[in-house]
């Protein structure tokens, strides 16, 4: 009986395998798996050019985003013309699942988790693909964690670090002083007096080398109700229609569930997290995009990182009438500056 039932799963095994489709690349790439790795289940979403052997990878925004958020502007169209783009869900985020204890949500195994990744791409598409990272917001903080451990920059063509969050404490403090400065302008404008004065009378009496988990939390809520307010930034289209909303492939009830998963050990590492002191490790070419206009994570991050990074190929190209996506204010500019920088070093 053990030998029919051993004999009946071989066959079963070899069934499923025969009947696995072999990844392809082409022009037109839809392909959706599952990234399994140290206990959590993530979907890949793998759109676009992927005959051209480039493939850029998304770490989306948040903590508590999702990978398909940034496929809902015409800069994503743009460049899914000219690459393979990888939309990637992150630990306990998006539509990822698993059993996962709160020690399991860490910088460090979100690190690991993206290269699984990297290494699942060149394993299903050819060792001979080139991967670049991308990196917004949080998924700034998570690709300049990913760069400097090991060797593992040596997985990648280039590095593009889009309004990254890669050193919060420095981060919160130079958006107390954009607060205070753009305040001062827009009041003396007489741009929405009474909001803007709320949030300097806010900021003013804090000591930025000694905030609270709530006050750095205001001040980056503060940094986006500042950015409806500003008439300096194109107002992008990124909406999602009613019946798209239905049938898109992100579960958007389930991605909203997961955000509020996150322990909040894992929220107090990310706001103490600063790896300004380790950028020179990163030697990779480099691209930086801002927006001018960025009062979440504001642009003197990104003149920091444009000077620390080791590398001697990187780019630092603001954008003037920007907030913190510029993807969505000016997404022509921002896809071709991208195409040139993959393009030289793909």
């Amino acid at each position: 009986m053990k030998n029919i039932l051993f004999g009946l799963l071989t066959l079963g095994t070899l069934l499923l395998s025969s009947c696995e489709k072999e990844a392809t690349l082409s022009e037109n790439m839809e392909e959706t798996f599952y990234l399994r790795s140290d206990g959590a289940d993530m979907p890949v979403f793998v759109r676009g050019n992927g005959a051209s052997k480039v493939f850029i990878l998304i770490l989306h925004g948040g903590p508590g985003g999702n990978g398909l958020e940034y496929r809902s502007a015409p800069y994503s169209d743009l460049l899914e013309k000219k690459y393979g783009i990888v939309y990637w869900d992150q630990r306990i985020q998006g539509n990822s699942h698993g059993h996962l204890s709160k020690e399991d949500i860490t910088i460090d195994n979100m690190v690991e988790d993206t290269y699984a990744l990297i290494k699942t791409l060149k394993s299903r598409y050819g060792s001979d693909i080139s991967v670049f990272l991308l990196g917004h917001s949080w998924g700034g903080m998570l690709g300049t964690s990913y760069l400097i451990k090991n060797d593992y920059q040596n997985e990648l063509k280039g590095w593009i670090e889009v309004d990254g969050a890669h050193d919060f404490p420095l981060h919160t403090k130079e958006a107390i002083t954009m607060i205070q400065t753009l305040g001062a302008q827009e009041i003396a404008a007489g741009n929405n007096v009474a909001k803007w004065q709320e949030m300097i009378d806010y900021v003013n009496p804090l000591d930025p080398d000694n905030l609270t988990d709530e006050q750095v939390a205001k001040i980056n809520q503060f940094g986006r109700d500042a950015e409806p307010l500003l008439s300096q930034i194109k107002k992008g289209d990124n909406a999602i229609g009613i019946f798209e909303l239905f049938s898109h492939p992100n579960n958007f009830i389930t991605s909203a569930v997961n955000g509020l998963q996150l322990p909040q050990s894992f929220l107090k590492e990310v706001i103490s997290n600063s790896l300004t002191s380790e950028l020179n490790k990163i030697t990779i070419p480099t691209l930086i995009q801002w927006g001018r206009y960025d009062v979440v994570i504001p642009p003197a991050l990104a003149t920091s990182a444009y000077n620390n990074i080791g590398s001697s190929d990187k780019y630092l190209k603001v954008y003037e009438n920007s907030g913190h996506s510029p993807m969505i204010n000016e997404p022509e500019k921002f896809a071709q500056d991208i195409i040139d920088f993959v393009d030289t070093y793909k």
